[in-house]
């Protein structure tokens, strides 16, 4: 049997890394004028963005909101247009939030850094610490090796096998680490199926099983996704506290339901052309395993998450999510299965730095009235359609969100609309943990476009797939998602008597 790896992930990485090669322009061309306007054309996202936050400064303070309302509803607009056209790395535009408010006078230098730090923050940086220690020492290619035996060999197990193990993985990992894991087998079972000249539609369909797998599995928990804690942070804001727990109650029976429907539906859109893949599957499984059994610390490193993963859904109410992640992380080092110099380097800190200046923008919008405002002026709009509250709200709202996800990333959307929604929620007398989880359901609804996750992003990247297979596919699922979100709110989530 050869030895030749055939799912290296590497070769699929480079292809989306993009070297600028700065050219010397002639002497000419360096003119004052030709250096401005190729300035001008570089940052005319953050010009545009900078204007329409000095436009809403400047003009006369509408009735009903405060003078610090206003201001924090120019910030809000420019971090909105730098979120959609990335003007600026998304972690820099998370800092000026907080030197913005401190200019604007909402507060000293003293108050405005303590609204960047929260048990949210740290929950996130400590999920994205616990999904490098597994990774660390291979622990998500047992998990994916055990899912392969028990898929079998005939394509729809397969498919299926890898939509819910990819959901499940997302809905307590991250969902970079869940593709990452996956890519390399779904581009190892294309290969070994003669290519994706000979077998296009397999190709698709693993492609997507892959991405709209991560999609429906990262609102399961809140470690699923950065943008379902930062959520948490804003119900607590409001003096919510809704638990890790009750969290999955809500919003893991979404995932269940949607495990069958995505795999049904892709192998109904791109019927495979081959029906078994015996031989595929034991020439991946036979490369798997000759990495050999867990060792010792591998076996510690998966308990320290299993009791973390207990201690979330048991404790975290009284200790904190972040705060429990953080205390395995402390006893992985102790143990000494990890040291500060992996966590540095592995660590992505523009994400923790990111979801903290949201957590800040959405403190701010709250305490100026600005949340208020806007709120009330999307009461009135859908009370103009004859929706006032409950249900149909909901459905608004989330509609709102899974739109705007697929134009930006799905913590930045939750970061703007939030805060929004929530404050509408508790002015009309609807739920707010029903507004809550349906507006992080809403955001997980990236079915659309490439650009809408780094999941499409990343699978589009093996050359598998065309832009329209997203439209095609995501499509009806994003209709399906929305469908099951507000049967959800109208079925299962009154029943749980914790709103």
């Amino acid at each position: 049997m050869s030895k030749k790896k055939v799912y290296e992930l590497n070769s699929f990485r480079k292809k989306g890394e993009q070297v600028i090669h700065v050219r010397e322009e002639d002497k000419g061309k360096n003119s004052l004028y030709n250096i401005f306007c190729e300035v001008i054309f570089k940052k005319k996202w953050l010009l545009l963005a900078s204007a329409l936050a000095a436009v809403i400064c400047l003009m006369p303070t509408p009735g009903g909101l405060t003078e610090d309302g206003k201001y924090a509803l120019g910030l809000w607009s420019f971090i909105i247009v730098c979120f959609i056209t990335e003007a600026l790395p998304l972690p820099m535009t998370a800092m000026i939030i907080g030197s913005y408010q401190i200019m604007a006078d909402m507060g000293n230098f003293h108050e405005i850094p303590r609204t960047f730090m929260d048990d949210a923050v740290v929950f996130i940086m400590g999920v994205l610490m616990m999904g490098n220690l597994l990774v660390k020492y291979n622990i998500h290619n047992k998990v994916a090796l055990y899912m392969l035996r028990l898929s079998g060999t005939r394509i729809e197990r397969v498919v299926l096998g890898i939509v819910a193990f990819c959901a499940i993985s997302a809905s307590f990992l991250t969902e970079h680490a869940t593709v990452t894991i996956m890519l390399p087998i779904g581009v190892g079972i294309v290969s070994l199926s003669g290519g994706v000249a000979r077998a296009p539609r397999l190709a698709k369909l693993i492609m997507l099983a892959i991405s709209y797998g991560v999609i429906i599995g990262g609102v399961a928990s809140p470690s699923g996704g950065a943008r379902n804690a930062l959520m948490l942070s804003y119900l607590n804001n409001l003096g919510i506290n809704i638990g890790y727990g009750n969290w999955m109650l809500m919003a893991m029976p979404f995932t269940i339901i949607m495990i069958p429907v995505v795999t049904i539906w892709l192998l109904k859109l791109y019927k495979p052309e081959i029906a078994d893949l015996a031989k595929v599957m034991e020439t991946i499984r036979s490369e798997m395993e000759s990495e050999g059994p867990m060792t010792l610390q591998a076996k510690t490193a998966l308990g320290i998450f299993l009791a973390v993963l207990v201690s979330w859904v048991l404790f975290s109410e009284r200790f904190g999510a972040g705060n429990i992640v953080m205390m395995g992380i402390i006893l992985a080092a102790v143990f000494g299965l990890v040291d500060w110099g992996y966590l540095h380097k592995k660590t992505q800190w523009g994400v923790v730095v990111l979801y903290a200046g949201a957590i800040s923008m959405g403190k701010m919008l709250m305490v100026t009235g600005a949340a208020t405002w806007l709120a009330k002026k999307l009461l009135a709009a859908a009370s103009a359609f004859g929706i006032m509250d409950g249900l149909p709200l909901l459905a608004v709202t989330t509609t709102i969100t899974a739109l705007a996800t697929n134009t930006m990333a799905d913590g930045p959307t939750v970061a703007v609309l939030g805060p929004i929604f929530l404050k509408a929620a508790e002015m009309s007398g609807t739920s707010l943990y029903t507004i809550g989880v349906a507006t992080s359901l809403g955001s997980a609804f990236s079915y659309l476009l490439v650009i809408a996750t780094p999941a499409n992003a990343i699978v589009y990247g093996s050359g598998f797939l065309k832009g329209n297979d997203f439209l095609k596919a995501g499509g009806p699922l994003f209709l399906i998602s929305l469908a099951v979100t507000v049967m959800l709110a109208f079925i299962w989530w009154g029943r749980l008597n914790i709103s």
